[in-house]
């Protein structure tokens, strides 16, 4: 049985067995989502699982991202509170 790395193991100071490709594929990409998230703030909800169910559905229905009904959702609810409408995809 093999003895699992500890948490702290880094493959550049323990000098690497894989393969170059597995290590690239391994890394994820910050820069192609941090670039898209500049500026932007994170805002979560928990709702019952029928209800996130309901909610996938009318995005694929409606043939939009979950992101875009979101963001439809804050202005509707920003609007109805006569608040402008800032929430932009």
């Amino acid at each position: 049985m093999n003895k699992r790395s500890p948490l702290t193991f880094t493959p550049e100071s323990k000098g690497s067995r894989a393969p170059a490709a597995v290590q690239e594929a391994a890394a994820p990409s910050i820069t192609a989502r941090g670039k898209s998230r500049q500026g932007r703030q994170f805002i979560a909800a928990h709702v019952v699982p029928e209800a996130a169910k309901q909610f996938k559905l009318l995005a694929v229905q409606q043939d939009r991202t979950t992101q875009a009904l979101l963001v439809e959702a804050i202005n509707d609810l920003f609007a109805k509170y006569g608040l402008s409408r800032i929430a932009d995809e």
